[in-house]
């Protein structure tokens, strides 16, 4: 049976969201209201991580319920994820299906979380991509009751076309990570890609280039020869990988010693600058910096790694050394309105929302 067309638009939405990540929350809650929902997520069973450390596209609507289902997570837990375990794998679930009446009067997450959410009813369609399991969580409230069988089978029509997105954006992900790599290596700036184990990913040729006797991949892993160096790269992947999602603080960089090099410095920028952890094949990024090298220009550096224009890239240099947009416009000679309409396509090309999240980025990116 066909998707009806509205469904169909917040298919297209979504499809759009992977080249535009802002647009996720948007995109998401069209496709929940298609749905009969109040709101949606995803959810995936992560080899390498805990669900909820991942920063994970939700629908517009569903920000205020997330924030509340992770605060309340630890003496409130959630019965769906252990319990969908033990269903066959069905290509929906209803609320139905994993609790009973009386456990929804009695359980905490049910009084503490999704009475106060207003997220008494969840469902949600399940999928697969490249073999590993996918849902996508929808829930409403009890104003409009529970999913029925009719929405189940909804839910089910869905799960292929949602595949394919997650599919895509995977792919998309990927190549915006290789692509950034990629960009790094022409300014001649040393990067390796780790996942959430810690695990090098990818690296450029500038990073092959630095692997020797004091600095090398060890189990797949970057670790450094010296004992007190590994100690300080350990911490700071460490950091690194488990911050908070909404963490834009830049993280204190670490010298390597070696003995018959210069050394090296090591920077840690969360891919979430680029996207979402939930569809990349990494999750941190580690700039290594011979400490003989020349500093590169940062106008240079922004606008290969980023895109921005030579404007958009000097306005971006003048915010990140703490003044505010008046005194930059000043600087730069043009108009405050100018100003802020280059810093809205900044704040866009690197998916960040604010001037302190803007500088802690550039911080990161210097060598």
């Amino acid at each position: 049976m066909p998707l009806d067309a509205r469904t169909d638009r917040a298919l297209e939405a979504c499809r759009d969201a992977i080249v535009a990540p802002s647009r996720w929350p948007s995109a998401l809650q069209s496709l929940a209201e298609s749905l009969g929902a109040a709101s949606c997520t995803f959810y995936t069973r992560h080899p390498l991580e805990t669900p909820w450390k991942l920063k994970v596209p939700v629908s517009a609507a569903h920000e205020e319920f997330a924030d509340l289902w992770l605060r309340n997570e630890a003496d409130a837990p959630c019965p769906h994820i252990e319990r969908c375990k033990a269903i066959a794998c069905p290509d929906s679930i209803v609320e139905h299906q994993i609790s009973t009446e009386e456990e929804r009067k009695t359980l905490p997450y049910y009084q503490e979380t999704a009475r106060r959410g207003r997220r008494e009813w969840f469902a949600m369609a399940n999928f697969s991509v490249q073999g590993r399991r996918w849902s996508l969580p929808v829930y409403r409230g009890d104003d409009r009751g529970p999913f029925t069988p009719h929405d189940a089978r909804r839910l089910a029509r869905i799960g292929p076309h949602v595949a394919k997105i997650v599919s895509l954006a995977e792919k998309f992900a990927a190549f915006d990570v290789a692509s950034k790599l990629s960009a790094m290596e022409r300014l001649r700036c040393a990067a390796v890609v780790i996942d959430g184990d810690g695990r090098a990913r990818q690296l450029n040729l500038s990073a092959q280039d630095l692997l020797g006797d004091d600095f090398n991949l060890v189990r797949g892993r970057p670790v450094a020869h010296d004992p007190a160096s590994n100690r300080r790269l350990q911490q700071l992947a460490s950091s690194a990988l488990h911050a908070e999602a909404r963490d834009a603080r830049p993280y204190r960089p670490v010298v390597i010693d070696r003995d018959e090099a210069p050394w090296l410095l090591v920077e840690a920028m969360p891919i979430t600058a680029f996207g979402s952890d939930l569809f990349s094949p990494g999750r941190v990024i580690l700039l290594l910096t011979d400490l003989t090298s020349a500093q590169r220009p940062d106008t240079t550096r922004l606008s290969i790694a980023f895109g921005l224009t030579t404007a958009e890239a000097k306005l971006t240099v003048q915010l990140a050394g703490g003044g505010g947009i008046d005194a930059a416009a000043a600087s730069l000679g043009v108009s405050r309105e100018t100003a802020r309409s280059q810093l809205k396509a900044v704040f866009a090309k690197t998916n960040t929302r604010r001037q302190a999240e803007l500088a802690a980025l550039v911080a990161r990116l210097r060598s």
